[in-house]
């Protein structure tokens, strides 16, 4: 009589995944591990109850087979299965993203296989909570809350989802399908995704200013206030109520961008069906409108009723610190106090976070990586990569000049621009402002042409 033989199963050989590879499994698999399941083409799924193996995820992104996980504790992407669209279900989420103001940058078109028989595709985004990701059950509600009439929200717990960049799974840019890109390049396209704050789609109730976090609540008073609480009160009056409350969170000094959502938000959740473009779904035209409304507002070169001392601070140190690090170098003397200005106030954080849309204020889209770089060689500027998805960052550490720490203010407001605090410190003499920055008189008087 033999003896049982106890048959274990063979597993794929383990091998070790390649830097792209590995970053692919953190974003894509994280901290999920078994059950998954494999599909090779024209067949079903087929479980498996062990380790996700390296040879499995190279296998999927070659495109030998497709592979599926279900939902970890901190996803890092989520998307919206648009199974047989139709073009009525297509202009219901273009509307929804359009209601709440989710760019082109916050989110990703790719093909399901299936796509060339019945046009299903996916719709990626990342969702951001407090500067980091949401749990799988608050990014799934939120989502749900506003999407799941139009599409299937993925991962789930109980069902697998196919993971990107395999086989017959393209990028779609403006209707095209970009077949040419590698999975690398692919990847490198979910990698660069802008998060979205899982606060834009709950409504907000209480009226706070984003922009001054240290303040108390604003509290609006008069016909504004009544608009902010009860919203729109007949119908023909949108427009001249934006224009309203706009007018007050101006006067309030309220960021244009800050004030901006916020009136998008108001309108959103507050117009009480007096709108008939609300109504309609009008939401790209709503939203041009308020953008024109709050560029024409906050274009006015008079002051607003209270100071902004909260957001901006620049120094006289400040000033002979970008003498230093740029002498003879107006642009970069510029862009070096309009980041202090925007860093001053928070610099309490041991790493401020600076989002894309204030580095490109302080230099151009192509040139600010470049400024970045260049600080950083010069020894004054740290990037915070203890927390990343992908390889960028946008938590910085500027090394503060630390001399008199007093703000250069006018009429007891805080300058904000680098030419007007040049005139206030230097009592607009062009001669000593060229020779405390190196810079040409000529340049100087060509900025400062108003200097008495």
């Amino acid at each position: 009589m033999t003896k049982s033989t106890l048959i274990v199963p063979k597993l794929p050989c383990q091998t070790v995944l390649t830097p792209a590879e590995r970053l692919f499994s953190q974003s894509f698999i994280r901290d999920f591990k078994s059950p998954h399941a494999r599909q090779n083409v024209g067949e079903s799924w087929k479980t498996y109850y062990h380790t996700i193996p390296d040879e499995f995820i190279k296998s999927h992104i070659s495109g030998d087979f497709w592979l599926g996980t279900k939902a970890c504790w901190y996803p890092t992407f989520y998307n919206l299965d648009v199974d047989n669209p139709t073009p009525e279900r297509i202009e219901q989420l273009e509307n929804t993203f359009d209601k709440y103001n989710i760019a082109g940058s916050q989110r990703i078109y790719l093909t399901s296989p299936s796509h060339a028989k019945s046009g299903n595709f996916r719709i990626y985004l990342r969702l951001e909570y407090n500067g980091t990701l949401p749990t799988f059950k608050l990014g799934t509600n939120v989502l749900s809350r506003v999407f799941s009439q139009n599409a299937e929200i993925y991962p789930q717990k109980r069902r697998k989802d196919r993971l990107p960049c395999g086989r017959d799974q393209h990028i779609i840019a403006d209707g095209v399908l970009l077949k040419h890109l590698t999975w690398q390049q692919e990847l490198h396209y979910f990698l660069k995704i802008d998060p979205i704050d899982v606060d834009v789609f709950p409504r907000v109730a209480t009226i706070t200013n984003p922009s001054q976090p240290t303040a108390a609540p604003i509290t609006p008073t008069g016909h504004a206030a009544n608009l902010l609480q009860n919203g729109l009160e007949k119908f023909g009056t949108r427009y001249e109520a934006q224009y309203e409350i706009l007018n007050f969170l101006w006067r309030s000094n309220w960021l244009p961008g800050d004030a901006a959502r916020e009136i998008k938000s108001w309108i959103r959740f507050k117009n009480n069906g007096f709108s008939d473009k609300v109504n309609q779904g009008l939401w790209r035209i709503i939203n041009a409108e308020i953008d024109r409304q709050v560029e024409s507002i906050w274009a006015r070169t008079a002051l607003s009723d209270t100071p902004n001392n909260l957001t901006s601070k620049i120094t006289a140190s400040d000033l002979l610190e970008a003498a230093k690090l740029f002498p003879a170098d107006a642009v970069n003397q510029k862009r070096y106090i309009s980041l202090v200005a925007y860093y001053r106030p928070r610099s309490h954080h041991v790493f401020v976070f600076i989002p894309y849309h204030v580095w490109y204020t302080i230099a151009d889209r192509n040139q600010y990586q470049h400024f970045v770089n260049k600080l950083e060689q010069l020894g004054v500027l740290e990037a915070n990569r203890s927390y990343q998805v992908g390889n960028f960052c946008r938590c910085f550490r500027l090394k503060l000049s630390t001399g008199d720490a007093s703000a250069i203010a006018q009429d007891g407001r805080n300058v904000t621009n680098y030419y007007d605090a040049l005139k206030a410190h230097f009592a607009s003499d062009p001669r000593l402002i060229s020779e405390a920055m190196k810079i040409d008189r000529t340049t100087i008087w060509r900025h400062l042409c108003k200097i008495p």
